[in-house]
Order: structure tokens, then sequence, then C-alpha cells
């Protein structure tokens, strides 16, 4: 199974102690599939995306992502998308992305 995941954390917090994946409920059949909804751009906006976007809203603009990604349980296989931040990356965003390159998984590893 192939399924979207966002990592997030709550805004004007720090980013470590409140980052938490997300799924999204569709699943896909292949890598390509998943691949063309995680990175659907249809506000012209580069790396807005819609998938990530929609979690904003949804979210109530309280959650900011991190990264998106189409991962693959059955192969552990990974694509994954990253924001554009216009004023510089926010405080603690970087701590987060080191920790995750060394294998921490929020809401796993808690």
């Amino acid at each position: 199974m192939i399924k979207i995941i966002i990592l997030a954390y709550m805004m004007n917090t720090n980013p470590m102690a409140t980052a938490e994946e997300f799924q999204m409920g569709k699943t896909f059949e292949t890598m390509e599939a998943c691949k063309r909804e995680l990175t659907l751009q249809s506000r012209g906006i580069p790396q807005v995306y819609d998938v990530t976007w929609d979690f904003v809203v949804q979210g109530d603009f309280k959650w900011d992502w991190v990264i998106a990604a189409c991962v693959d349980e059955s192969t552990g296989e990974k694509f994954k998308v990253f924001p554009a931040y216009d004023n510089g990356v926010p405080e603690g965003i970087d701590e987060l992305l080191k920790a995750t390159e060394e294998g921490y998984v929020p809401g796993l590893d808690a």
C-alpha cells in the first residue's frame, strides 16, 4: 500500500515538541499515482502543493508542514517534497529535519 504522509508541527511552537505525522485516507496502487497527487499544484505558486494546502486549511491554520511524502509500506520507497520558506526557515525546523534524517519518526518514536 502506498500512502501520503505529512510531517507537521503546531504553528508558533517548538517543532520538535509538537511534531506529528498525519496520513491521508486515500491510498495508491503505484508510486507514480501517489507522486502525481502529491505534486499537484493548481494555485500557480511554486512549492504550494494542493495536498499540503488542503492539510493546512483543514487544520484551521494551526499546523504547518515540514515534509510531505509518498511512502510505499512494502518496499520502504519514499518520495519527498519540502515547502519553500519566503521569510527564511522557521526556528527549530532544521533540528526536526536532522532528527528525521537520523531515523526519528514523530508519533512512532514517542
